[in-house]
């Protein structure tokens, strides 16, 4: 039985998912193409896969998601199947991410959680709207800027701009009414197993060491690196205080803190939004005849970022900015860094500093903790 494609459609309230999907079912020539709503329900969308891919009746299927959904999560909605071989059946052809070119950059950064806006799934989600905007934006191969028409062109451009650094990896097209050519969001080929993995443009863009050139949005993006902790109150003094930081619209990556001398760090910030959370510990926690054997890409990767004193210990983080001065920025990140007086004490000293991000230790398993490096 051929196998039949899949072109994921995500974006959130009032996108135009749904008009670009009807767009797409009424203008595809020569082919016929199902459409189905995504849902939240996991079995009932495999059962609707299986049904339609078993009946032969189509050569395409368009998935609609639901407006909070995040589109990472359905690659793994396949391959979680146990009550059929839908996963055999279909495969992935686009992730395609719908954006509301009217109200991107006020939700871009807004506070809200979904829950403020009557969006949340239920009780316990807490995710804020910028988070889920991040999510889908990020996770996808073609990018659509839909409802250009209610905005400038000014505007639009600047939103292109935006997502294009954010995920630059992505087709990012301006569209009107959910008008799309249906060549550039079916049967693309862009989605690729090994992406869905892990191997993200941020990742990528992380390993570069390059500075973006200012565009003429006056977007720019640059990689920061740094061989030494971060006092964290002045870490933390720099993201609540500097002039620097609203110029940041997002930054993503590991970072050390003094106080966490064995635990790395995940940091994510977007719009007005920052997260802070355990990574796990850091490699140079555990000996080296611990270390996996059947993994060399991460062997390759530890390598490349060694260091005789501290291991895989370091600030990298990606940081995208709008009339940024780069230089001035990473000049008041490094004076985040522990003076030379401060490093001198060294890490049993670092426990007493103050430090406003909370103990990790209460919240975090440390079972499998070098994921983050993975």
């Amino acid at each position: 039985m051929p196998v039949l494609p899949i072109t994921v459609i995500s974006g959130f309230t009032n996108a135009g998912k749904s008009t670009v999907v009807q767009q797409l079912q009424a203008n595809v020539p020569n082919l016929k193409v199902a459409a189905i709503d995504g849902g939240s329900d996991h079995s009932t969308l495999r059962a609707q896969l299986a049904e339609i891919s078993e009946s032969g009746q189509y050569d395409y299927l368009l998935i609609e998601l639901a407006d909070v959904s995040e589109p990472m999560e359905f690659p793994d909605i396949l391959s979680a199947d146990t009550d059929g071989n839908v996963c055999d059946s279909v495969e992935i052809d686009t992730m395609v991410t719908v954006v509301d070119a009217e109200n991107f950059l006020d939700d871009f950064q807004s506070i809200d959680e979904l829950r403020d806006r009557g969006l949340a799934r239920d009780d316990n989600d807490d995710r804020d709207v910028v988070r889920v905007l991040i999510d889908q934006i990020e996770f996808a191969n073609v990018i659509l800027v839909n409802k250009t028409d209610l905005v400038s062109d000014d505007i639009s451009g600047q939103i292109r701009s935006v997502l294009q650094r954010l995920n630059p990896e992505a087709r990012v097209m301006s569209i009107s009414h959910g008008n799309v050519s249906p060549h550039e969001v079916i049967r693309t080929q862009r989605f690729q197993r090994a992406w869905a993995a892990g191997t993200d443009a941020w990742q990528t863009m992380l390993s570069s060491d390059e500075m973006s050139e200012v565009d003429e949005y006056g977007i720019s993006s640059f990689v920061y690196r740094a061989r030494r902790p971060f006092h964290p109150q002045r870490f933390w003094d720099f993201w609540m205080e500097s002039e620097h930081a609203p110029n940041i619209l997002r930054s993503k990556g590991y970072f050390w803190l003094a106080t966490k001398h064995e635990m790395s760090g995940f940091w994510s910030h977007a719009g007005q939004v920052l997260a802070a959370e355990p990574g796990g510990a850091w490699w140079a926690e555990t000996p080296r005849a611990e270390w996996p054997t059947d993994d060399p890409e991460l062997l390759a990767e530890l390598d490349s970022v060694w260091d005789e004193v501290w291991g895989d210990r370091r600030q990298e983080l990606l940081i995208i900015g709008q009339d940024l001065n780069t230089a001035a920025a990473t000049n008041a990140l490094n004076q985040c860094l522990l003076t030379d007086s401060e490093l001198h004490v060294g890490p049993h000293g670092w426990k007493q500093l103050t430090d406003p991000f909370g103990d990790w230790n209460k919240h975090h398993d440390c079972d499998g903790a070098h994921d983050h490096e993975g």
